[in-house]
């Protein structure tokens, strides 16, 4: 009786489809790179884009919600700050969407939407941590479902998308590093 040696198995091939992103991620980082940059221009151009300033027709929306969200209708140093962050990110999504076909792409994508999603927590988390300091006014005078549509249900797509994505391309990361991790050929001696 002959003994045949063992082959090991293949390792298994990185899906050229994970070095890619998602088409729909592609659309949501380009539609998120529009929305902040729109965003910080609005915050950063303020008072001339807030209420009452000559550039305030161009942000109709961004006038409103400020009337619930007074970072947005007054001058804020953390809205400020978040706004100059929001420039920075659209640079970094903006360099991953033009390798949205490179592993580089992915990568980059992964971590400016990380990004996104904390900065969107964060937001929150001052706000919640203030006693609603800048948005309290709006249910002081009885509008809760005001508050609600206006203040936090769109902001919550700030939080919920992103998480999206974060899943999405923190797997395909995931899936691509197992398999190079399983490609690597370690020496008999080194695996001892």
């Amino acid at each position: 009786m002959t003994q045949t040696a063992a082959v090991p198995a293949a390792p298994p091939a990185v899906d050229p489809r994970d070095l890619r992103m998602p088409v729909w991620v592609v659309v949501w980082l380009t539609i998120s790179a529009v929305i902040q940059t729109y965003d910080a221009c609005y915050v950063l151009l303020g008072p001339l884009s807030h209420a009452g300033g000559p550039l305030a027709g161009f942000w109709p929306g961004h006038v409103f919600y400020g009337t619930f969200d007074h970072r947005y209708g007054q001058f804020d140093a953390f809205g400020s700050a978040q706004s100059w962050a929001n420039l920075i990110e659209v640079v970094f999504i903006v360099w991953a969407l033009l390798r949205a076909k490179k592993w580089s792409g992915v990568v980059i994508g992964l971590i400016v939407t990380v990004a996104t999603f904390w900065k969107t927590v964060i937001y929150f988390l001052v706000e919640a941590s203030s006693g609603l300091e800048m948005t309290r006014q709006s249910l002081e005078r009885g509008d809760l479902v005001g508050f609600l549509m206006v203040a936090v249900l769109p902001n919550l797509f700030w939080i919920v998308f992103p998480l999206a994505v974060v899943i999405a391309l923190g797997r395909q990361v995931h899936r691509v590093g197992r398999a190079a991790a399983a490609s690597v050929v370690v020496p008999a001696a080194e695996a001892v």
